[in-house]
């Protein structure tokens, strides 16, 4: 009997909220080099059992590495996630932005919801429009005025 190749391993599914997570773990690694509970808790405005019970499921997904009472480190699976989450956040931004001219903190903010929400075939199709709009300066300038006077027009 012919062997069956080994299952592959997917990526274990994260939610919005472990998302959300996974970038506060980033930024306060990025700020600081560690981070402990406590300080995830403090930054993401959560309970520390809160805080607690997310890194023990992001443990249990691969996406950190977490001992009782030490620090929590993102893992390779959880940095790449990471860099994934903060390039999202980037693209949908530029768009929001450059695209359809909302002002920098709205952008910002529009960007932090839809991040977790749209696939990443859609922010490719998005990155792939942006930078067609701000191909060059003409291309850029006709798209901004059309859309002006269709907005402006409702």
């Amino acid at each position: 009997m012919p062997k069956q190749p080994a299952p592959r391993r997917r990526r274990p599914a994260t939610s919005p909220s472990m998302e959300q997570y996974i970038e506060t773990i980033a930024e306060l690694q990025a700020s600081n080099r560690v981070c402990s509970v406590s300080d995830i808790a403090s930054h993401a405005n959560v309970s520390r059992p809160a805080a607690s019970r997310a890194v023990r499921e992001l443990s249990g997904k691969g996406l950190v590495e977490h001992q009782s009472y030490s620090y929590v480190v993102l893992s390779p699976d959880g940095e790449a996630l990471a860099s994934r989450l903060s390039a999202r956040h980037s693209t949908l931004q530029r768009f929001l932005a450059a695209v359809l001219r909302y002002d920098e903190a709205m952008a910002d903010r529009e960007a932090c919801r839809l991040e977790h929400l749209v696939d990443d075939e859609f922010i490719a199709r998005l990155a792939e429009l942006t930078e067609f709009v701000e191909s060059d300066a003409q291309t850029a300038a006709h798209w901004r005025e059309r859309i002006a006077r269709h907005l402006d027009g409702k």
